[in-house]
């Protein structure tokens, strides 16, 4: 017998009751709560437009989001109707319900609850080193980056990083050493990474200009959350480092595109 197809309607992500289907702590929420607010762009598949029960959506950079209480037909449904758009990558937490086969799992870790004004991320802040300053990525600085593409990609365009997210470099004389980025400013949370310059690292230099980041952010009222490949194991070690207190597995599962 054949299965009746789940009503799908797309829907404008500006819609006031779809933050309110989503778990606000589902692993990278920033990029799922920037969406929201208008900071990045993504699309919305809903039940019923007037007053949607179920969602998924997808922000510009892939991520794919499902809502609470989510049945596995619209959700097969929603992935199938978004990758004929492009790739996916489907944020699973341990316990969600069935999704479609066919996937890659991609095994990562999240980061949160480190104490803001803790004696870790203050002394980090008291090591930069004489002749070391620290810089606000401006248009020409955000040219002479590594993650210059990154930035583009997972925030829109150049432009939408440099009017919605923030970064910072960590600098000696005129050469970067580290690269720090808030890619993703969500309700409450911020998403950060960083990357050393090869010739400098092994030499502590990222977390000094993270725990000026963070301190940037607090000050701007958002907590910083991290999250890394779990076979990236520097990046997990500096989440350590600067006290990140909660750490969590999650997945993303990638589909690839069926692009007719």
């Amino acid at each position: 017998m054949k299965r009746e197809l789940p009503t799908m309607i797309e829907c404008p992500i500006d819609h006031p009751n779809l933050p309110t289907l989503f778990d606000p702590h589902v692993p990278n929420n920033p990029a799922l709560w920037a969406v929201f607010h208008g900071r990045h762009a993504g699309r919305a598949l809903v039940d019923d437009l007037r007053n949607p029960s179920q969602c998924v959506l997808r922000t510009e950079a892939r991520l794919t989001h499902a809502s609470r209480q989510m049945s596995p037909d619209f959700l097969a449904d929603a992935i199938d109707y978004f990758r004929h758009i492009g790739h996916i990558w489907l944020i699973r937490s341990p316990g969600d319900p069935p999704a479609p086969e066919g996937y890659r799992t991609l095994p990562r870790l999240e980061f949160y609850g480190y104490v803001s004004h803790s004696p870790i991320l203050e002394n980090y802040r008291k090591r930069i080193p004489d002749g070391y300053e620290l810089h606000p990525i401006d248009r020409p600085l955000l040219e002479r980056c590594e993650w210059r593409d990154d930035m583009a990609f997972y925030c829109g365009s150049l432009e939408n990083f440099l009017r919605h997210d923030l970064g910072m470099c960590l600098m000696h004389g005129d050469e970067i050493i580290v690269e720090a980025y808030a890619s993703a400013l969500g309700s409450s949370q911020a998403e950060i990474g960083a990357i050393t310059h090869e010739p400098h690292r092994g030499k502590g230099f990222s977390p000094i200009a993270i725990a000026y980041l963070i301190e940037t952010l607090e000050q701007r009222g958002y907590h910083a959350y991290w999250s890394c490949d779990v076979d990236n194991p520097a990046s997990a070690r500096v989440a350590r480092k600067l006290g990140f207190k909660v750490e969590r597995p999650y997945e993303i599962w990638q589909y690839e595109p069926d692009v007719l």
